[in-house]
């Protein structure tokens, strides 16, 4: 017959309330007390051992004790017959008669020799639960089901472990090493079984009988989570915290939170119908009133234990009153008070002179008193919360009374102060935080910063969490020398596209005399299978917008800012486009814009089980914004025109793991239909078109070698590329260079087969490049080094259109300049490269690039780079050293630097230093840089300088407060984007 857990927490008490009464003589005898099996019709059958009860001295026996439940409200009692004042036969009647209203089954407990009869007692079916031996023994308070069908027999002692065996389907018991007072863990483990890993069962009804098997369970362990724990003060571990093994610690936090495993009772009743669950070294109940707990209590319902030194229970109200050491426990949350009041069924607690650890969110505070809802809301007053670890208050939110919403994932808090090191620096009636990542509506954090040419510069940014898929924050800056600001940016999304809308404005500039405004749109989406669709627009009021204001807002900040649309159907081999690209140009010359671009792209491999074909077929409409004062002068620019390009390519790739060969065939065509808007002259019908054949060859020798007691293999690459281009003539005077340019002198770009990027020129040429590289791999198949050497050898001059390092026209020169190229892994974190150019007569370097950087991984960073190129027909060159760096002096001061230099000029371009201090719960940044307004000046030697002072609070869980390019200046520095907690 299937039972709830009322019940047998009656039988329970009754049993353990018996043992209590038994004296010194009871624990010597191995005989039972007490004997109870649960019938096939569904009654409890128990006996006492009458004789042995009387041999205690002033005792009361077995058969004086009276257990009962109420049958109005289901709450299990006990009471000794000579403090009773209740007539039982009444109250047998009542629960009688309760029963058959309910319609619930009885079950009789009865007693032999002079005991008097126990009353029936209520009994609602349920499902049967595991099985879980009470620890200790005496006087244990416990809401598990007994097992039907097996014996059960008192153990003779009040304190102690027992080790229980079924034999011929009863259960033998006996105790072993006394265990008198609370275990070890028995505050953070729940029930105790499930603490001690002894055999739990689990039972189902089968008819009229139960069938029980035993289920394997094992002691939770604290986790050694991120490493094993060493020596804690013991008020920091009391709230969780440990602190790292030495070398351990990732960051400034010398400790983490360990929340301990917990026992969670699966139950989807509602919290109100859920079990109690009791557990304690002593008690003393009253009929319907007061159960008093005594040593090691422990009270779990659910996901939530209560622990303390003692307390009491009242059955009527339901409410447990404890003093002493309360833990609170549930997933994520740990409260700490001297005393607590919990209401069993509405959940609601309330814990006097508290303390709180959120695990997850790192977040910890205290308060006078703390009352925790049974909708999960915590409500602290005269409390403090904070994201320090613990005995660190460097920061804390203190207020008249703090909510924290888990549910929302929002805290509240009324009459608030923000307090640095115990001193209260700022005053708000009311204020809204985030305690998790979920996107909230309320003020973020404000930006400071202070500039020669914009004074002082104030962001208070609000977020408006307006729906699930789309957001928006609007951003009134003040900058002292221009006026306010306006920055919004709206964010959308659905199910096949992600939209961001940027705009800004100021009304009146009082530095520039005029409104100024920013608009952007950033698109990705998927309106259909295969198809893609995106937007990249920026527009910016005038040429010194960024360079005036700068901007908080996720836009292109280039010279030519990007004004596209574009739609992409891809296919597994092959893909259309359509696109229309245009831009505003706030620096160099305009460049032509694709109004619009229709470009196929394919493959088709192995045709006739060998070949490889790809095509590409484009037809683009080129315009230029002749308006603009950045427009470049002469006839040609003011060229426009359409263009149709054909590139098919038939090519075979024969690679061996020693070599390869590949030898390719290509037709490059390019038709134009011009017209000029200055010189009428100029335009019409004009096409270039160009046979390619190529053959690139290589072979791989190795060699294997020791060296240091590691083995390293060598290899030798010989490489062979023969190109011909039988091109047309390709004047500039006629046909202008809509997309293409020369590709730069490099080693790599002598092996390419037009020279040019784009599609409006080609190299006519008839050429052997030759190259020679090596590379040196370590066991594990790593390049550590490689060297090489590459040259041209021309055949013919190149009327039409130079190669990597001729003229663009064209060059008559018999062999190309030497490029030269390096890489050396010295360490998997020290790298050092150079690509240079050496005169093919004098064996000068011509250019030289070298670049060494440092990054173990460790957030240190160190990065050289040098630049040495001389235009030898000119006698003149550039000479530029870039030196960056990020370095942690130890786990809480950071330095960071960047220095460039123009080294021909004696100028400094750049030059940037801060200091960074990181705690576990807060950071500090101050930032002072130098810097060349305008980077378009530097051609002509104009260097333009503004100064700037920067400081920047990071506050763990909180946010930045303080100049925000700080850490943009960081991040283009290092590469190294943080977190939103400032990756503590």
């Amino acid at each position: 017959m299937p039972f709830n857990t009322r019940a047998a927490f009656k039988l329970t008490l009754a049993i353990a309330a018996a043992i209590c009464t038994q004296s010194v003589q009871a624990q010597e005898s191995n005989e039972r007390l007490w004997s109870c099996n649960l019938t096939p019709s569904g009654e409890w059958d128990c006996e006492v051992n009458e004789a042995l009860m009387q041999q205690q001295e002033g005792t009361p026996s077995a058969s004086q004790t009276t257990a009962e439940t109420d049958s109005t409200t289901g709450q299990d009692t006990l009471q000794p017959s000579d403090s009773s004042t209740a007539d039982t036969t009444a109250t047998a009647a009542t629960q009688k008669e309760a029963a058959a209203e309910t319609g619930a089954e009885s079950v009789s407990i009865s007693t032999v020799s002079a005991a008097p009869p126990v009353t029936d007692t209520e009994l609602k079916t349920g499902a049967p639960a595991a099985i879980q031996w009470p620890e200790p023994a005496a006087a244990t308070l416990r809401s598990e089901p007994i097992m039907a069908q097996t014996q059960i027999a008192a153990p003779p002692t009040t304190t102690g472990d027992w080790s229980c065996v079924a034999v011929d389907g009863e259960w033998d018991c006996n105790r072993q090493n006394d265990t008198s007072g609370p275990r070890p863990g028995m505050a953070i483990a729940g029930p105790s079984a499930a603490m001690t890993g002894k055999p739990e069962w689990s039972c189902e009804a089968d008819g009229n009988e139960w069938a029980c098997q035993q289920v394997a369970t094992q002691a939770p362990s604290q986790p050694a989570a991120q490493g094993a724990r060493i020596a804690t003060p013991a008020n920091q571990a009391s709230l969780d915290w440990y602190a790292y093994a030495p070398g351990e610690a990732p960051g400034a936090c010398t400790g983490r939170y360990i929340e301990p495993e917990f026992a969670f009772l699966e139950d989807n009743r509602p919290f109100d119908q859920q079990p109690v669950y009791i557990n304690a070294l002593r008690s003393s109940t009253e009929l319907g009133g007061i159960t008093r707990l005594e040593g090691g209590i422990e009270i779990q319902r659910g996901g939530r234990l209560f622990t303390s030194a003692s307390g009491e229970f009242d059955q009527g109200a339901r409410v447990a009153r404890l003093i002493g050491g309360v833990n609170y426990r549930e997933k994520g949350l740990l409260l700490l008070s001297e005393r607590a009041e919990a209401n069993m069924i509405s959940g609601e607690t309330r814990f006097d002179g508290a303390q709180y650890v959120m695990h997850e969110q790192h977040m910890r505070g205290n308060a006078d008193n703390i009352t925790r809802f049974g909708d999960r809301r915590i409500l602290l007053n005269e409390g403090a919360i904070t994201f320090c670890e613990p005995g660190s208050n460097a920061w804390q939110i203190a207020a008249e009374s703090i909510e924290l919403n888990p549910e929302a994932g929002r805290g509240v808090a009324r009459h608030a102060t923000f307090d640095v090191a115990g001193v209260p620096i700022l005053y708000t009636p009311y204020l809204s935080f985030p305690i998790d990542d979920r996107r909230q509506s309320g003020f973020l954090y404000p930006s400071l910063g202070y500039s020669e040419s914009n004074g002082i510069d104030i962001a208070i940014p609000y977020y408006f969490n307006l729906a699930e898929n789309f957001d928006d924050t609007l951003t009134p800056r003040y900058i002292g020398e221009r006026g306010l600001l306006l920055e919004n940016e709206f964010r959308y999304m659905n199910r096949w596209s992600h939209s961001t809308l940027s705009t800004a404005w100021m009304s009146d500039d009082s530095r520039y005399n005029d409104s100024r405004w920013l608009f952007g749109v950033d698109h990705k989406g998927t309106p259909y299978d295969n198809l893609y669709s995106r937007i990249d627009f920026t527009r910016v009021s005038d040429d010194d917008y960024f360079e005036d204001l700068g901007t908080s807002l996720e836009v292109q900040r280039d010279d030519h800012l990007d004004q596209l649309f574009e739609l992409r159907y891809l296919q597994p081999s092959w893909n259309l486009a359509l696109r229309t690209e245009s831009y505003q140009t706030i620096g160099g010359s305009t460049p032509y814009e694709r109004l619009p671009q229709l470009l196929l792209t394919g493959h088709q491999n192995r045709l006739a089980g060998i070949l490889d074909l790809s095509y590409q077929a484009e037809y683009t409409r080129f315009e230029r914004d002749l308006d603009s004062i950045y427009a470049p002068a002469g006839d040609l620019a003011a060229t426009v025109g359409d263009r149709v390009h054909l590139r098919p390519k038939l090519s075979l790739s024969l690679d061996r793991p020693w070599g390869f060969i590949r030898p390719a065939v290509t037709l490059w065509h390019s038709s134009y239909e011009l017209e000029n808007e200055r010189n009428g002259a100029l335009g019409g019908s004009q096409s270039i078109t160009a046979s390619i054949y190529s053959l690139d060859s290589g072979l791989v020798l190795e060699r294997d070698f020791g060296l240091a007691e590691s083995n390293y293999t060598q290899t030798l690459e010989p490489r062979l590329f023969l190109l011909h281009s039988d091109a047309d003539e390709q004047p500039d005077s006629l046909i202008p260079r809509f997309d293409s340019s020369q590709l730069g002198f490099t080693y790599y770009n002598l092996f390419h087969e037009t020279g040019w990027s784009g599609n409006d020129r080609v190299a006519d040429t008839t050429q052997a490049t030759i190259g020679l590289s090596s590379a040196l791999y370590n066991d594990l198949g790593m390049e550590k080094l490689r060297v090489g050497v590459a040259q041209a050898q021309y055949f013919a001059d190149r009327e039409h259109a130079g190669r990597p390092g001729d003229n663009i026209t064209g060059s008559t020169a018999g062999s190309s300049n030497l490029a030269t190229l390096a890489n050396w892994s010295i360490t998997p974190s020290l790298k050092l490269s150079h690509d240079g150019e050496v005169d093919r007569d004098s064996y000068e370097f011509l250019e030289h690039n070298y670049k060494l950087s440092y990054l173990p991984g460790d957030k240190r960073l160190l990065y050289v780079s040098y630049r040495d190129s001389i235009e030898k027909d000119l006698n003149e060159g550039v000479k530029q050293l870039d030196v960056a760096f990020r370095w942690p002096l130890n786990k809480s001061w950071t330095s960071y630097g960047r220095w460039q230099h123009d080294l021909d000029n004696s100028e400094n371009l750049e030059t940037l230093l801060g200091v960074e201090y990181a705690s576990c719960c807060w950071k500090m940044r101050l930032t002072g840089r130098s810097w060349v307004v305008d980077p378009n000046t530097v051609a002509q030697n104009q260097f333009e300088t503004d100064t700037g002072i920067f400081l920047q609070f990071v506050f763990r869980g909180l946010g930045a407060f303080g100049q925000g390019s700080g850490r943009e200046f960081l991040e283009d520095i290092t590469g190294y984007d943080e977190d939103e907690n400032g990756s503590f």
